[in-house]
């Protein structure tokens, strides 16, 4: 089991750096979360979870499923780790996310967002980085809220990634890029 201050040691000590969520990775410029994984704080009664990153969804679904409570997003594959569904989701994911504790590229450990439905102090990083690709800061741990499964069960939709390019799908992009463009990146 993985630490954070081995974590962000590696970090530190990498040129380049890959992150993977599978296997066994010896290599010092890949970094294998998969040993970071767990419940770190779960309060049912405040529909409320924060998992270190490495967690599978399918654990995590088990814990929830004891208070009879569900993840708000769909998720077909439980086998994924919490960490990879965060890195390459987007909005209907981010729109759960309550806060996220991450390693930036110079190793340290930074805390955003929090455990309540109404934390708006300053910028909101912990959504930001959903679907990022862990191009932007390496995930250690995600805090979530949470629905009672019947209230999911009764407004579950799936959600199917659209293929091909609609004019009215790059007319949205065109505007959303016009108001929000990010010229940097995160370090």
């Amino acid at each position: 089991m993985q630490t954070i201050g081995e974590i962000q040691k590696k970090v530190r000590n990498a040129s380049q750096l890959r992150i993977t969520n599978f296997g066994s990775a010896s290599s010092s410029e890949v970094l294998n979360m998969i040993s970071y994984s767990g419940v770190v704080e779960y309060f049912p009664e405040e529909l409320v979870i924060t998992v270190k990153s490495g967690t599978l969804i399918k654990e995590i679904n088990q814990v929830l499923g004891e208070n009879n409570q569900a993840l708000p997003f769909f998720i077909e594959n439980s086998d994924k780790t919490i960490g990879s569904l965060y890195s390459t989701s987007g909005s209907d994911f981010s729109d759960s996310v309550l806060g996220v504790q991450i390693i930036n590229g110079k190793g340290d450990l930074l805390n955003f967002g929090g455990q309540v439905m109404k934390n708006v102090a300053g910028y909101d990083v912990s959504r930001l980085l959903v679907g990022s690709m862990g191009k932007l800061a390496v995930i250690t741990q995600i805090s979530f809220k949470v629905f009672p499964e019947k209230m999911v069960q009764e407004r579950s939709v799936r959600l199917e990634k659209r293929s091909g390019d609609s004019p009215l799908r790059k007319q949205i992009e065109k505007r959303l890029k016009d108001v929000f463009d990010p010229y940097g990146v995160f370090v």
